[in-house]
């Protein structure tokens, strides 16, 4: 018998553990190699769903009481330091790292984080893009998304702007101000000082 070259966007999506919404954006953002039928319909290649799978497959902490952040930052100095700074504070959190939009809006497709914190400026898809495709697919909403950027204010007005209630902060970031961010966008009580 012959393999399968191909998969419907429902069959992916089973075998992704994602939804069809989620391989549709892949698709679309040539994360996926596919075509359309005659009748309007998507066909996504086989070997490429294969090829995600054996690339992607990762296992996750499976700790419920832990908080999943997502951190997408294409500068491995900055974010290796994000994710330190994040684990020193001793929080209920587990932090992942990407290094793109693109890289990012998979990770959510595969698993929606409680929180993201990302970059503007990164090569292929920004941080701004990659926000924009989540609330199309209305994966995260704003009060779950904190950007951090080098950027003039001026060019990021130029990139679309900073939808309202994302939480902003220039680099070099205060990480103090960031962390009071954090706990109060995963809802986490400050220890009490004495």
């Amino acid at each position: 018998m012959k393999e399968k070259e191909y998969y419907s966007t429902v069959e992916a999506a089973k075998l992704l553990g994602v939804s069809v919404r989620t391989v549709q954006l892949w698709v679309e953002s040539g994360a996926l190699d596919a075509w359309k039928t005659a009748g309007g319909h998507r066909r996504i290649v086989a070997a490429s769903v294969e090829e995600y799978i054996s690339k992607h497959q990762t296992t996750h902490d499976t700790k419920g009481d832990k908080k999943n952040v997502l951190v997408v930052e294409d500068n491995p100095t900055v974010s290796k330091f994000y994710e330190a700074a994040i684990n020193s504070w001793g929080l209920p959190v587990s932090v992942t790292v990407k290094n793109d939009g693109f890289e990012g809006l998979v990770e959510i497709g595969r698993k929606v984080p409680d929180l993201v914190i990302s970059d503007v400026y990164m090569p292929g898809m920004d941080g701004l893009q990659m926000i924009r495709s989540m609330y199309k697919s209305e994966l995260l909403t704003s009060d779950q998304i904190i950007i951090i950027s080098g950027l003039t204010p001026e060019s990021i007005q130029d990139r679309g702007g900073i939808p309202s209630g994302v939480d902003y902060f220039t680099k070099p970031v205060d990480v103090e101000q960031l962390k009071k961010s954090i706990m109060q966008k995963l809802s986490l009580d400050a220890s009490p000082e004495g």
